[in-house]
């Protein structure tokens, strides 16, 4: 595990006595090269996970919703966008089979998000602070500033391509924040804005900051993961908001929500389904330490990785390593079936000497992939699945570079490319 990996990964367990809150990203630059100090695991609280059968109670399916059409401007085959370069400035490139890098023209921040089939992107500017969302078919762009003195905390499409929310944040004295959900309308480029405050020690009902994560299948609700500015905590609770089109600017705390997971019950950034109807999570037993796992300062090791169904709240443990070994910090979804990809493997110390991708098929049957291509001293940084036969797996090495490989499931495995920072953006059904 690399120094730069360890600092991303750092904030899962560094305020649980606080809250556990999501990430937050930067409009530029690494995260703060800091740390806090170890704080033990502890239990979740009685609303945490609790173990259900993976085969969950009929609910009725959420309305259909408006599916886009394929993108005429990628290359024909694509099945992914990635950047490649610095934190900074990054290239993007399409790839297509074989697996072949197409170089799209188009140098964007590395903290750039896209739309589901790859029409809009969205990334902050400095210059004026402000957040751009640009097609990438027409080259029409809507540039939103930013509200003064506020920062720009991660965003997302919603699967018609019709709007972006992002969260902006804002704060001048410590322990109080004002913070707000910006929703862009990308026919015209509107703007409808919802604003909080929050002072800590919060309210009992007080609503952390929140990054939006995606959006439900029908699109009526905003999926928000919270988090504790400022101290590096992170997974505070995701929640669904009402936010369906059309909704006018409004206070937040005016809008309708629900909780789906609370503080304690995950320890990773979620990942929406392709069908935006389940949140795949990874946690970590009470009481339970993988065979081997040394961490240094501070514990960062799952071994559950968990779903719960956006519409019902009905949640699934899909798996539970119990055999001295642990799951990776990342996993994926299928793009037409639901079944996961995640990575199993043994801790030599405060990283994994060895990891295994795996397959969790719908019926719960496990399958083995191959070996995650760790280079000696490094990590892994994210699993993608864009193709049914094959993974995107994204690791660093020793020398804090990240590489991109195509990884067979099955077979063997080839670099895609090799840069300082490396980021797939998603898959292009």
């Amino acid at each position: 595990m690399t120094r730069r990996s360890i600092i991303l990964l750092a904030a899962a367990a560094l305020a649980l006595s606080i809250l556990a809150c999501s990430m937050p990203e930067p409009t530029s630059g690494p995260p703060p090269d800091t740390v806090t100090a170890y704080a033990p695991p502890t239990a979740p609280s009685g609303d945490g996970p609790t173990a259900v059968p993976t085969t969950e109670s009929p609910t009725s399916p959420p309305a259909a919703p408006t599916e886009p059409p394929p993108s005429s401007w990628l290359p024909a085959g694509t099945f992914a966008l990635y950047t490649s370069g610095s934190w900074a400035s990054a290239q993007l490139y399409a790839l297509t089979p074989g697996p072949t890098s197409v170089d799209l023209g188009l140098t964007v921040p590395f903290q750039t998000r896209i739309s589901r089939v790859g029409r809009w992107i969205a990334y902050a500017s400095g210059s004026p602070a402000s957040v751009i969302a640009r097609s990438l078919e027409s080259g029409s762009t809507h540039t939103i500033p930013l509200t003064p003195g506020f920062t720009f905390y991660g965003s997302a499409f919603d699967r018609a391509e019709s709007r972006l929310a992002f969260m902006e944040l804002g704060g001048t004295d410590p322990g109080a924040y004002t913070w707000a959900i910006v929703v862009v309308n990308l026919a015209d480029g509107t703007v409808t804005r919802f604003e909080d405050t929050f002072v800590f020690p919060a309210a009992k009902d007080a609503m952390l900051p929140s990054r939006p994560i995606g959006w439900s299948a029908s699109g009526d609700e905003l999926l928000l993961d919270t988090f504790l500015p400022d101290t590096e905590g992170n997974w505070g609770g995701v929640w669904a908001v009402a936010l369906p089109p059309g909704t006018p600017s409004a206070a937040f705390d005016s809008l309708s929500r629900r909780e789906l997971l609370s503080v304690g019950d995950y320890r990773s950034d979620p990942h929406l389904s392709p069908d935006a109807t389940h949140l795949l999570y990874l946690h970590r037993a009470a009481g339970y330490t993988p065979a081997g796992y040394a961490p240094e300062g501070y514990d960062m090791a799952v071994n559950q990785l968990w779903q719960v169904d956006v519409a019902s709240r009905v949640r699934a443990l899909l798996v539970d390593a119990s055999d001295g070994s642990a799951l990776a910090r990342d996993a994926a979804w299928s793009q037409k079936v639901p079944h996961t990809l995640f990575a199993q493997g043994n801790y030599a110390g405060a990283a994994f000497g060895s990891l295994t991708l795996k397959v969790r098929d719908d019926a719960g049957a496990i399958s083995n992939v191959g070996p995650v291509p760790l280079p000696a001293g490094g990590g892994l940084n994210g699993i993608d699945w864009c193709l049914p036969d094959s993974a995107l797996v994204t690791v660093v090495n020793a020398a804090y570079a990240a590489e991109l490989h195509i990884v067979e499931l099955g077979g063997g495995s080839a670099l895609v490319a090799s840069a300082d920072s490396i980021s797939v953006l998603g898959c292009i059904p």
